[in-house]
């Protein structure tokens, strides 16, 4: 069985999960926490890690902590994103999907974040999110379409 290594998941996940952070709490600096707590409480509970899914062990630990983070907010800023903040997004359109991103609400987020960077199904979905497979599938479907109307593509 493979021990959790903090240092080899650093180095191999930072990145993706900083990007996750940031699209889930639209706030560098509190993404940059939450990924920082993630790798904290993944460390302190490492006697946990079943030696396999370690990237998808993180992402839950991570989704955790924005998800508490959330719960403490109000509301979600509505500043204008620049460019540092939209970083963790590949190619054109990193400013526009991030400014889209920040629109949805937190649960449409989590679901098109949960599809699109996780990969997960709608019965990983879900069981997550603690609701039927159905609503899981037409939940994800209405963020998504609003998604896109956010981005301007009404196909």
């Amino acid at each position: 069985m493979k021990e959790f290594d903090l240092e080899e998941a650093m180095r191999l996940y930072s990145g993706r999960l900083f990007a996750y952070a940031l699209a889930l709490l639209c706030d560098r600096h509190e993404a940059e926490d939450a990924v920082q707590d993630a790798f904290v409480s993944a460390y302190v509970k490492r006697s946990r890690f079943k030696g396999e899914g370690e990237l998808a062990w993180l992402y839950a630990i991570l989704r955790n902590k924005c998800r508490d983070r959330l719960r403490r907010r109000k509301h979600l800023p509505l500043e204008q994103l620049g460019e540092a903040e939209a970083v963790a997004f590949d190619g054109e359109g990193r400013v526009a999907l991030t400014d889209a991103l920040r629109q949805l609400s937190a649960e449409e987020r989590e679901l098109v974040l949960s599809r699109a960077v996780e990969g997960l199904d709608y019965a990983a979905i879900a069981r997550r999110m603690r609701i039927s497979e159905a609503a899981a599938r037409k939940r994800y479907e209405r963020a998504k379409r609003r998604l896109a109307a956010l981005l301007g593509d009404n196909s």
